[in-house]
């Protein structure tokens, strides 16, 4: 990958979001509409993670999000932004806090 110097990676927004809804995309094998408390607004965030997650899984965790990123559709549902996750052999793991952290919360 391509190395970036460190202001461009300041103009990533990554913020602690907490899940406050979560439910299967109808017609879809893997996607989650994802409903985020960022503490001063809310987000909807669709990603293909349920092969991996059951929405009642992850409803009240903090999760690490990309705040600024480009909205895009997926099946006609707008995604205003991308949750984190590591991915290897064993499957998905989504990037969350080791502490309750307020939502909205910037990560550096």
């Amino acid at each position: 990958m391509d190395q970036i110097d460190i202001d461009h990676f300041h103009t990533i927004d990554l913020r602690v979001a907490r899940v406050i809804e979560c439910e299967k995309v109808e017609k879809s094998r893997s996607l989650l509409r994802i409903v985020l408390d960022l503490g001063d607004e809310r987000k909807q965030i669709v990603s293909s993670i349920a092969d991996y997650y059951k929405p009642e899984d992850i409803i009240g965790r903090n999760l690490i999000i990309i705040n600024n990123l480009k909205p895009a559709k997926f099946m006609g549902i707008e995604s205003q932004g991308m949750l984190l996750a590591a991915e290897d052999e064993s499957g998905v793991s989504l990037l969350t806090t080791d502490k309750d952290v307020k939502p909205g919360t910037r990560v550096h």
